[in-house]
């Protein structure tokens, strides 16, 4: 593997008063909680055409700022649906997964759902979100694309070898299938401390992300979209482009400059091609 120490060693330095910032005050804000509609959306690749074409939006870490939110969820009508990178709440109690979940339904949003780290902050993964929310984990098909939802939220895990082995097997799986493009979803990138408190129980978690990058890559994905940091960011790690977004209503990390500031990414596909934006709000 890579030398994932180095990295840490070098990184939390940097990160730890940003992290403070969002851990300190998201979790005790608005309330938030609901579940992933399977409304599906109607084919808008037209008439006398035989290119895929659809668009599709990222955003992450709502965090119970329903004020911002709501504002992507408008965006996200004119969409075929929305993928939601984890930290749907603040602390993951009951009350705020159902205030979602509220949300949610109000909106008739066709979404999909990743559980963050301050999801799983008051409850197991399979106690809360997997309760409110559904699956954890999950894959789907959309036209021309495939779509990997991975759980990384806990910090003593990670990535961890289950999650691995199943990612692995999914992603042979679409290779064979020959789909234009494999898009990936997770909520910590690769690399990063869970919270600015990086104790000895995240170390497990941390190096179980290292295996993000390899394992993706090999299996043909074309991007990795993280959220966790509330930050917009596009790194490209070994051939694997890796988008961070994080800005649909925690706090603003500002020891980041100008990269910190409430957004979503908006994807567009093409046949075999496709292009995305990020939107400020």
């Amino acid at each position: 593997m890579h030398s994932g120490i180095y990295r840490r060693r070098r990184l939390i330095s940097y990160l730890l008063l940003a992290f403070l910032i969002g851990i300190l005050i998201s979790g005790c804000n608005n309330p938030a909680s609901k579940k992933i509609s399977t409304t599906k959306n109607t084919d808008i690749t037209g008439e006398g055409t035989d290119t895929p074409q659809f668009k599709f939006i990222v955003c992450g870490d709502p965090q119970n700022n329903y004020e911002v939110f709501r504002r992507i969820l408008e965006a996200a009508k004119s969409v075929d649906f929305m993928i939601i990178v984890g930290d749907l709440t603040g602390s993951g109690t009951p009350l705020e997964f159902e205030n979602f979940n509220r949300v949610m339904k109000e909106s008739g949003i066709r979404y999909y759902a990743i559980p963050g780290n301050h999801d799983v902050a008051t409850m197991p993964v399979s106690e809360g979100f997997a309760k409110y929310i559904g699956p954890p984990r999950e894959s789907f098909d959309y036209k021309n694309a495939h779509f990997l939802l991975i759980d990384n939220s806990t910090p003593t895990l990670g990535f961890y070898p289950e999650e691995r082995k199943w990612v692995s097997s999914d992603l042979k799986k679409a290779k064979k299938r020959g789909f234009d493009h494999i898009f990936a979803f997770a909520h910590v990138p690769p690399h990063y401390p869970y919270s600015a408190k990086a104790d000895k129980a995240q170390i497990a978690g941390m190096d179980a992300n290292d295996f993000l990058v390899p394992v993706l890559k090999a299996g043909g994905v074309d991007e990795l979209f993280c959220g966790h940091v509330h930050i917009y960011d596009k790194t490209v790690e070994d051939g694997l482009t890796i988008t961070i977004t994080g800005g649909a209503g925690a706090p603003h990390m500002e020891s980041f400059g100008s990269k910190s500031f409430f957004h979503y990414v908006i994807v567009e596909l093409k046949g075999k091609k496709y292009s995305e934006k990020v939107i400020r709000l």
